[in-house]
């Protein structure tokens, strides 16, 4: 219901049951069991990968960035596990950092 809503501003801004997280501050999660997309707007987990929450349902959805692709998309909450330690957090953006340059590198230009 919510990744419908969010086409539509007007209702979105009736309904406070959902948070929304700034970039810079956002939690992150790890996928804990697999999940294959049903939807186009949802995102496919497989275990160990790591999302930055941007927004988060009352209904047991999440909409997050994968931090190995930067793709985004909705997935369901009963499939992760919050990343509570900040050293973790810093090593999965470190992580994600160092993809990032590996990639650009490799890259044509």
């Amino acid at each position: 219901m919510h990744r419908w809503m969010t086409a539509f501003p007007s209702i979105k801004a009736a309904l406070r049951e959902e948070k929304i997280y700034e970039d810079w501050d956002c939690p992150q999660v790890q996928c804990v069991s697999q999940y294959v997309a049903k939807q186009a707007d949802e995102l496919s987990l497989e275990p160990s990968d790591v999302f930055n929450m941007l927004r988060k349902t009352s209904e047991g959805w999440y909409e997050g960035m994968r931090l190995s692709d930067g793709k985004k998309g909705w997935f369901p909450a009963e499939n992760t596990s919050e990343v509570t330690t900040d050293h973790q957090r810093r090593r999965n953006v470190r992580e994600k950092y160092q993809i990032a340059q590996a990639t650009s590198q490799n890259t044509p230009s």
